[in-house]
């Protein structure tokens, strides 16, 4: 019995920390369907969101293993290395302990969810020297670059609706920003999502075999259609088989609550492509 709370949604599923559920069906029948769903939370995502994706996949391939993860703010922009090594250790172990064909099929929601994906990825390729084992990928509202505005929306979406923490955060943000992106420029570096939208294209990290689909929108207030586009583009160029989903009117990880009909369409489409 796992000793962490478990919320409403994921009753039946063990937390196997803070920021890590995990479900496995009563039984498991051949199928060419996934054995394995790795969802990987936008930043700040609630219990109750992931919940909403883990539900449809369960219907969708109800044969398959479920592992969800979510990532805080201070997870994606404070914690060391080494915390969020720790924080994904769990998650880590259950994947090295999948036979070798397991059929696994990754969904990264926004930028959190891709530097998770990154770390994921690093881990596993110094540990077994081999590339991820994705059988294909959902990128949703991903990859963007950062953005102020942007990351002001992402980092006080989550804040309670005090408007005086609102404004401090904001602030705080404001001030800080041109001395991050000097940071950067004085040490030749690139900041955090610069370096998550390489791994993500990174052909020792993320097989070429497996194929993937970005779905995004115009409508999106926090990822720029055209960062995704030129994102995919790339990944194209190096041999990934892409397809692209331009949603019109939905929100920043919101293509599902729009159109689930055709959300989970592309998502069957996308694993038929890899079968």
């Amino acid at each position: 019995m796992s000793q962490f709370k478990v919320p409403p949604g994921l009753e039946h599923f063990s937390r196997l920390n803070p920021s890590i559920w995990y479900h496995q069906p009563a039984s498991r029948a051949p199928s060419s369907n996934p054995d394995f769903v790795l969802l990987l939370g936008w930043m700040d995502a609630q219990p109750k969101h992931i919940a909403k994706y883990a539900a449809a996949y369960e219907k969708l391939f109800p044969s398959a293993s479920i592992l969800a993860i979510t990532t805080t703010s201070y997870d994606a922009a404070l914690a060391t290395n080494s915390a969020n090594t720790k924080r994904i250790t769990p998650a880590l172990e259950v994947l090295y302990s999948q036979p070798p064909n397991t059929k696994l099929l990754l969904h990264l929601f926004s930028n959190g969810g891709g530097f998770t994906g990154m770390l994921l990825a690093r881990c596993y390729k110094k540990k077994t020297g081999k590339t991820f084992p994705v059988t294909a990928t959902v990128f949703d509202s991903m990859p963007g670059h950062i953005r102020l505005q942007a990351q002001v929306r992402a980092f006080t979406v989550a804040l309670p609706k005090n408007i005086i923490l609102q404004a401090i955060v904001t602030f705080i943000l404001y001030v800080t920003y041109p001395f991050f992106k000097l940071r950067y420029l004085l040490t030749g570096t690139v900041d955090v999502v610069e370096q998550m939208r390489l791994a993500l294209n990174d052909k020792k990290l993320f097989d070429l075999n497996a194929p993937r689909v970005y779905i995004y929108s115009l409508a999106d207030d926090m990822i720029e259609p055209g960062d995704v586009e030129e994102h995919a583009d790339e990944a194209e160029r190096l041999g990934y088989t892409v397809a692209r989903e331009k949603f019109l009117t939905s929100g920043h990880v919101s293509h599902m609550i729009q159109d689930p009909k055709g959300y989970w369409s592309l998502v069957q489409t996308l694993w038929e492509m890899a079968s």
